[in-house]
């Protein structure tokens, strides 16, 4: 379970403040990728890494992809610096998600 885990509580906690999202899914995906080359965490399998973003929310109503991509990296942009070194997203309003 990703509960209570810094980085992946820093990015709900982000997420749904900047965004009042509908519906987020945070899936830490990082112990996946531990010991694969250039993994700045390689081999440390407690490392917060990798993560796979599902968003739907009313901020991308007009908005192309790119666009709610930059307001997720602005969110997060602490997380981006350090630890984060891939994240995958998955961006939809409540019309494109029903």
């Amino acid at each position: 379970m990703n509960v209570g885990r810094p980085v992946y509580t820093a990015i709900t906690q982000k997420l749904t403040r900047a965004l009042a999202p509908a519906s987020l899914v945070v899936i830490d995906e990082s112990a996946a990728h531990a010991g694969h080359v250039g993994n700045p965490a390689r081999g440390d399998p407690s490392a917060e890494t990798h993560f796979k973003v599902e968003i739907v929310s009313e901020a991308f109503e007009g908005k192309r992809q790119v666009l709610r991509h930059r307001m997720i990296y602005d969110a997060l942009s602490e997380e981006m610096d350090n630890p984060i070194h891939a994240l995958q997203l998955k961006t939809k309003t409540p019309s494109e998600a029903n």
